[in-house]
């Protein structure tokens, strides 16, 4: 049984690199397949029937989640449901398990439960929740529960832009779990970010902890305090600065009481703009796949103007488009007749004129763009990729991408070769935009390529 669930989201100076969007909203309330990026994951915890509180740990002021927290508690108590959503604010960035520490009397508190999880709120899958929380009552004995369930990513045989991890160039972007398989996957070590590939299970950022992990995080404390008052250190060290990864994992193998549950599906870290067309894309497959629609949207079926899976806004007109696939369309927008959108994530009230061309792009909100005009990335479309590794292996991946045009990432640094409008731009007609980055409340009268408008 699992009561508590922690949302870890961060704070508003570790959102750089989705700029120029993060200049507008948090990219957790970044609209992806229909609804921001944070409510898929309290979506997939309403699913666990134990669950009584679900709390966001995070350094943005309280005033940019107040809404969001205010509407989901108010439509949980409308349908009856026991379970509420509250922010919660560190007094500093406190690390990924500093907060824990700061609200662990919270996390604590009415918790009838030996256990609580603990999810990144960055990353993108399936959430099989309910499948750990069955993997942790699983390993109990009849003494005692196991430290942790961690949730393992097997990148063996893996799909989307992760595969490209297996380059020597990306060993160290995730931590490794190494398990004893017929130890019903046992963890027997964790290393973060290694320099060598000792593993192919990489650490998914979801963890069912037990409620005695505060035991080690009391002990890393008390550590840090010393170290940072110790005159012979010469590092410097915050004290109250305490991490996921170092101060717990590391130290769990060793107690022998820590399993992963291993997921093969699709999973991502979403850390620019161009992720966020990842995700977007994702998303809308495993919509799509399941048959499910949100509240809001309506998940388009196929016909002449729709190639699915598309999400449309109901408060928006797309007569006589074509849109598809992977497009997501906001509130209160106006589509002109001739107009072609693909691969793209257009948010509210955005205008856009007759016979215009929208590829691989991000339009902000309040946006305008003029007739017969082309707002266009380069992109990387994940369905090629996932062929080019069917046809030719994950060792030559890397180089069939080098030697592909159509895979050439250039232009802009990690942009992903998307184009992005931010808020309130105005495109005159018959401009072409491409691989670009607009920044908000510009204009954009003459064409461009690989240019960032400030």
């Amino acid at each position: 049984m699992t009561e508590k669930a922690v949302i870890l989201i961060g704070g508003p100076s570790r959102g750089t690199r989705f700029r120029p969007l993060a200049l507008d909203q948090s990219k957790f309330l970044f609209p992806v397949a229909g609804k921001p990026l944070l409510s898929h994951t309290i979506d997939s915890l309403l699913k666990i029937n134990t669950l009584k509180e679900i709390l966001l740990i995070g350094f943005y002021e309280k005033n940019i989640f107040e809404d969001f927290v205010n509407e989901y508690n108010s439509q949980l108590k409308y349908t009856g449901s026991n379970c509420s959503i509250k922010y919660l604010k560190e007094y500093k960035a406190l690390g990924t398990a500093g907060g824990l520490y700061q609200f662990r009397e919270v996390i604590l508190k009415n918790n009838q439960s030996d256990n609580f999880l603990v999810i990144h709120g960055d990353i993108i899958c399936a959430f099989p929740l309910q499948q750990m929380i069955d993997k942790f009552e699983t390993v109990r004995t009849a003494k005692k529960a196991p430290d942790a369930v961690l949730f393992g990513v097997n990148l063996s045989n893996y799909t989307y832009d992760l595969m490209l991890t297996m380059s020597p160039d990306y060993h160290s972007s995730y931590g490794l779990i190494v398990s004893n398989e017929k130890k019903n996957d046992k963890v027997v070590h964790y290393v973060e970010k290694p320099e060598s590939r000792i593993s192919n299970i990489i650490n998914g950022g979801i963890y069912l902890f037990n409620t005695n992990i505060f035991k080690l995080l009391s002990e890393a404390k008390i550590n840090k305090i010393s170290k940072a008052n110790d005159e012979n250190c010469f590092e410097i060290v915050d004290e109250d600065s305490l991490s996921i990864e170092h101060d717990i994992l590391q130290n769990l193998p060793e107690r022998n009481k820590t399993y992963v549950w291993i997921y093969k599906g699709f999973w991502k870290t979403i850390k620019t703009p161009s992720d966020a067309l990842v995700a977007n894309e994702l998303y809308l497959d495993l919509i799509y796949q399941s048959k499910q629609e949100a509240q809001t949207c309506i998940l388009s079926k196929a016909s002449v103007n729709i190639q699915p899976p598309v999400f449309i806004h109901k408060s928006t007109n797309a007569n006589n488009t074509k849109l598809g696939p992977y497009v997501s369309i906001g509130q209160n927008c106006k589509l002109g007749t001739g107009c072609r959108i693909v691969n793209s994530i257009i948010l509210d009230n955005v205008e856009i004129g007759n016979h215009t061309l929208i590829k691989n792009s991000i339009v902000s909100r309040n946006c305008k763009i003029g007739n017969w005009c082309r707002i266009e990335g380069t992109g990387i479309n994940l369905v090629s990729v996932n062929e080019l590794i069917r046809k030719n292996g994950v060792s030559k991946l890397k180089a069939v991408i080098a030697n592909n045009d159509n895979f050439r990432v250039i232009g802009i640094k990690d942009s992903g070769n998307i184009t992005i409008l931010g808020s309130d731009v105005h495109v005159k007609d018959e401009t072409i935009v491409y691989n670009s980055f607009v920044l908000p409340s510009k204009q954009v009268t003459q064409n461009m390529k690989y240019e960032v408008i400030m």
